[in-house]
């Protein structure tokens, strides 16, 4: 599927492939909620479809293929679930894979989704394929962090680079596809629209009103141990980019004023008050805080434990401000 927001970068590739001047290795990068995957495997299809046009056909043999899973000129893999790493054994099955020869003639085709999450030892292990690439072979890596790839990897791809859609252009397709207040959807996912939109489930939502109660909850002094457990039930992924943006919304506040802009806009006005009772110190520590364990959650961690520490550090700083 190509987005609306996807236009120009899908033309620039189509001029491409028309003139035969494809790149062996593209990397397409911007921030989450895009739809960056979809456009790999878009791309992906159209490169094995037997009569493409603008986009794959979707009904030959190869689309029928590529539809069920099975086409065996077409490579595919991502972490195993949010936050963990691609590993070394893994990239090595996709490359010897991917330097057989076509089965159907034609291309060659692998996707890496969260290009990102490879260890340094998939990394090393995927650049002889980007060195040595085989003819009509073409390798996708999708990542919304590409600062988190080694320059090796970077350096050997031609970068397609996505960026959030107007706020007019992401709210009309938003209009199409949820009820409620989409507007607040697109404004926690920073613009993005895919985000937005899987930030209108409810599961996700009971999981953010969980997380903003819980910070209110040691404002009220409540038992830190009994909402740490309470938050250490759901995944850490989105918990802590909410409470990322929950304090950058304090910084904010307190230096540019009670009607700037901020991400929890339904949670203005607590936070207003709040700005008040912290420590710009403090809170920039804390970001740091959550800055780290961002950077380590394909590491298992102790759930309870994060989740104490992060709500004392809170409750230290709104006290001493």
């Amino acid at each position: 599927m190509i987005y609306p927001w996807q236009q120009k970068q899908w033309q620039q590739l189509l001029s491409q492939i028309q003139s035969q001047r494809l790149p062996h290795a593209i990397l397409l990068e911007g921030p989450k909620g895009l739809g960056k995957r979809d456009f790999a495997e878009a791309l992906a299809s159209m490169l094995l479809c037997k009569r493409p046009a603008e986009t794959a056909c979707g009904v030959c043999e190869a689309c029928h293929l590529i539809d069920a899973g099975t086409h065996p000129d077409l490579l595919y893999l991502a972490p195993e679930e949010e936050g963990k790493a691609i590993k070394v054994d893994e990239i090595r099955g996709l490359c010897n894979e991917f330097s057989l020869t076509s089965q159907f003639g034609g291309y060659k085709v692998a996707v890496i989704a969260n290009a990102d999450s490879m260890n340094i030892n998939a990394s090393n292990s995927l650049l002889k394929t980007l060195e040595e690439p085989t003819p009509n072979s073409v390798l996708i890596l999708e990542t919304s962090n590409p600062h988190r790839l080694p320059i090796t990897i970077r350096s050997r791809c031609q970068n397609i680079n996505f960026q959030t859609p107007e706020t007019s252009m992401a709210e009309e397709w938003l209009a199409g596809q949820v009820k409620g207040d989409y507007s607040t959807y697109l404004n926690l996912a920073h613009g993005s629209p895919l985000l937005a939109l899987q930030l209108a489930d409810e599961n996700l939502q009971e999981q953010r009103k969980g997380l903003m109660n819980a910070l209110l909850g040691v404002v009220q002094n409540q038992p830190i141990t009994e909402i740490a457990a309470s938050l250490s039930k759901w995944p850490s992924y989105h918990l802590l980019g909410w409470l990322y943006d929950w304090i950058s919304d304090l910084l904010r506040i307190q230096q540019c004023g009670d009607q700037t802009v901020v991400t929890h806009t339904d949670y203005r006005t607590q936070l207003v008050k709040l700005s008040t009772r912290s420590s710009s110190q403090g809170l920039y520590e804390l970001l740091d805080q959550v800055i780290e364990l961002r950077k380590v959650q394909s590491i298992p961690l102790n759930s309870q434990m994060l989740w104490e520490d992060l709500l004392i550090s809170w409750e230290r700083q709104i006290k001493r401000a």
